[in-house]
């Protein structure tokens, strides 16, 4: 039988979403965004915590025991697969049936804007709920530093945190948002919250996120849905915020649908500045280019 989204969680079949949901939490709390497990904890959550993806997950689970049940009671066969430890890491992670895994977004209604488009609007794997939780690296934790100089440190960490994650989600809707009608526009409001590096990289996908937006006469709102797992470097610089997403999706010959996801946005403090951030870079799969 293959892992037990339950077990991955380690809460009971009939746990109550707030069970499933302080599980989750205390799952990810001390693991980096790029990290698989946070992938995989994040995966069972979002089926876990969404009422008809937890219903189909559980009539997969009840049908593939009356299988393995089934099975073994034939003359000659031995019971291996019901013995088998569901926590294996040699085990494929489960997913509920018609489901199959992909570094890009899933809709709630309809397809997507498109692979480039989606790459544009920085997509990735589906999460149905929120959560602000503020997790920090704080400097000094080796003993060199006095009690005065370690509590000072801490709390210019912790007030980056916040400046970060507040800049992070307000980055949402005018770096994710476009429309085929204003692409050129939408391509210069973005570069006022990137850094240099990552506005040239933008740019020379511009043109092809372009053509597709254009053809498929596609338009975006997207809206920060919330923040979680904010780290900053312990001199207060540079800073991971990872950020949930709704993107609200009109195209050409569909209704329109709303694709949930999550990103984690590299941010750099602005050159002179105290309280600008600019986004360095932005992850949708297991790690950044950088």
């Amino acid at each position: 039988m293959s892992t037990n989204l339950y077990d991955l969680l380690d809460v009971e079949e009939d746990a109550t979403e707030d069970q499933i949901r302080a599980a989750w939490k205390t799952a990810i709390a001390d693991l980096d965004p790029t990290e698989r497990r946070f992938r995989a904890f994040n995966d069972a959550a979002g089926v876990l915590l969404d009422a008809d993806k937890r219903a189909a997950y559980d009539a997969e689970l009840a049908a593939e025991r009356a299988a393995a049940e089934e099975v073994a009671d034939k003359p000659g066969r031995e019971n291996s697969r019901l013995d088998e430890d569901a926590s294996s890491s040699n085990h494929e992670f489960h997913r509920p049936a018609g489901e199959t895994p992909a570094p890009a977004a899933t809709a709630t209604r309809g397809d997507g804007p498109g692979g480039v488009a989606l790459v544009a609007a920085a997509v990735a794997a589906v999460l149905s709920v929120a959560l602000a939780v503020v997790l920090v690296l704080t400097p000094g934790a080796r003993g060199e530093h006095s009690a005065k100089q370690l509590a000072q440190g801490n709390v210019r960490v912790e007030r980056a945190a916040v400046d970060a994650e507040a800049a992070a989600e307000q980055m949402v809707a005018p770096v994710l948002s476009y429309s085929h009608k204003s692409m050129a526009a939408d391509l210069d409001r973005r570069a006022q919250y990137m850094t240099k590096a990552f506005q040239a990289k933008t740019e020379r996908s511009w043109p092809e996120i372009t053509k597709e937006a254009e053809t498929q006469k596609v338009e975006v709102e997207a809206k920060s849905a919330g923040a979680a797992l904010t780290r900053v470097s312990s001199n207060g610089k540079r800073a991971t915020v990872v950020v949930f997403i709704d993107q609200y999706v009109t195209k050409a010959g569909q209704e329109p649908f709303v694709l949930r996801m999550w990103a984690t946005f590299l941010l750099v403090r602005a050159a002179g500045s105290d309280s600008k951030w600019l986004l360095d870079d932005l992850c949708t799969d297991d790690r950044c280019d950088k």
